[in-house]
């Protein structure tokens, strides 16, 4: 027998863990993207007209979402909030843009090219456009962790980010659709 033999001891600030509360588990959002990306499927999304995107997995720890991307679809500056992210693509190919500011002080857009099977990783608060510019549709798989819960979008005004006072969050967003609907069948 201890000495709280009730088992109430108290708590130390900073070293005890709140047990109601699991822990959160590392995940790499790339390596949940790269796994994934191989895995999932959405058909029907080269008809669609619109950006569109599909919430497919969401556990405590990450969300993954499929986006369909019709030429010359865009995703304007966001950001993701402080979820750090993946972004993979499946089919098709997009271009993201990063501002950054360069020796001078200037804000510029820097530009990646990102080919089907290539994974991007990204930090929580990172800033970006995804567009597709060519005429063929593109699918993506995008993965966070934290979850996502929020987005911050911005808009460049001369060597400044501003941010928008419209804002997605999640519970704009429909449930996801059944694993079955958006998974590939398993080889024979």
């Amino acid at each position: 027998m201890g000495r709280f033999p009730s088992g109430d001891e108290p708590r130390r600030p900073g070293r005890d863990v709140d047990r109601a509360t699991p822990a959160r588990r590392h995940v790499d959002p790339a390596a949940v993207a790269r796994r994934l990306g191989a895995a999932v499927q959405w058909p029907g999304a080269g008809a669609l007209r619109d950006r569109s995107w599909r919430l497919i997995a969401r556990t405590g720890d990450f969300d993954a979402w499929l986006i369909a991307w019709p030429g010359g679809a865009t995703a304007e500056l966001h950001d993701h909030g402080s979820s750090r992210g993946a972004l993979h693509v499946i089919s098709g190919s997009l271009v993201e843009t990063i501002p950054w500011r360069d020796d001078d002080g200037s804000v510029t857009l820097a530009r990646r090219d990102v080919q089907p099977g290539v994974t991007l990783a990204f930090g929580g608060g990172h800033v970006h456009d995804v567009r597709n510019e060519s005429a063929e549709h593109a699918l993506s798989l995008h993965v966070y962790s934290p979850p996502l819960t929020s987005m911050t979008y911005y808009d460049r005004s001369g060597d400044r980010l501003i941010p928008r006072p419209d804002r997605w969050d999640l519970s704009r967003e429909a449930p996801y659709p059944s694993a079955r609907s958006v998974l590939r069948p398993a080889a024979p």
